[in-house]
């Protein structure tokens, strides 16, 4: 009787994947066909869980404006990472009438969720660039591999690093804006905290993170999710805010407005 239906798996490891795949590639190309220039507009939402009302009534929320240019997702789009949730949340999410991308976060590295994840959605670590902004999209999640895999991973970061300082080289002012995007920020148990202030030295790296001079303000800034808390910290001490958005449960998002040389966060009750 249950063979029939979509609502059981067979075993936590069950693996096998109907439907889109490589999402994060095709999302990504969308994206750049919209040649965004400095000022746009985006959405970031995360913890969806199996809150999948909630995550419908966000898509439609957001799907009502006609300011948005594109979603991030911050991780944790499942509870146990089983096919069928990372399915019934990219059915969920692909109601977006605008591109969207995410990051893994913890609950799915579950079973065989990151190589799921992997499959429907794409590489763990990657970035991207809308007009002066570059976005670092990082697996920040080392508790669930036991530290076993270098997270974050600091050889991404460098070559990011070596990219955009060549980048602004040749051509100067390329880049004047990082968002860096992860599910858990340091200092929480999730992050690999031997490395927290080796990430705070990567992180001044990327244009924008440090002030230009005395009285200048910071153009960067962090996004996450995982503590289910919307909340801004700085939590290194040195203006670098970290940006945190609630659990979808609570039915809160970010709408971010990048313009030249500034942003501005609000939050949405929906």
């Amino acid at each position: 009787m249950f063979a029939a239906c979509d609502m059981f798996e067979y075993h936590p490891y069950e693996n096998r994947i109907d439907g889109p795949t490589g999402l994060t590639q095709r999302n990504l190309e969308t994206l750049a066909d919209l040649n965004l220039d400095c000022n746009f507009k985006f959405a970031f939402i995360s913890d969806t869980h199996r809150d999948y009302d909630d995550t419908d009534d966000a898509v439609a929320h957001i799907n009502a404006r006609d300011d948005i240019d594109f979603v991030l997702h911050g991780g944790d789009m499942t509870d146990f990472g089983l096919t069928q949730e990372f399915a019934w949340m990219r059915t969920s999410l692909s109601a977006l009438r605008v591109p969207w991308l995410s990051i893994i976060g913890n609950h799915d590295y579950l079973g065989h969720g990151e190589y799921i994840y992997a499959e429907v959605f794409g590489p763990l670590n990657y970035a991207f660039t809308v007009g002066h902004v570059r976005f670092e999209m990082l697996n920040t999640v080392a508790l669930e591999l036991d530290y076993s895999t270098p997270i974050p991973d600091f050889g991404f970061l460098e070559r990011e690093i070596r990219y955009l300082d060549s980048l602004n080289t040749a051509h100067p002012d390329s880049i004047t804006q990082t968002i860096v995007v992860m599910h858990s920020r340091p200092f929480d148990e999730q992050f690999n905290n031997n490395v927290n202030w080796p990430f705070e030295r990567y992180l001044k790296f990327l244009p924008g993170m440090t002030a230009d001079a005395p009285d200048a303000h910071l153009r960067s800034f962090c996004l996450n999710g995982h503590n289910h808390r919307t909340e801004a910290l700085d939590i290194f001490g040195d203006g670098i805010l970290f940006h945190g958005i609630c659990n979808i449960h609570k039915r809160q998002y970010y709408i971010i407005t990048i313009s030249a040389n500034d942003y501005a966060i609000q939050t949405v009750d929906f």
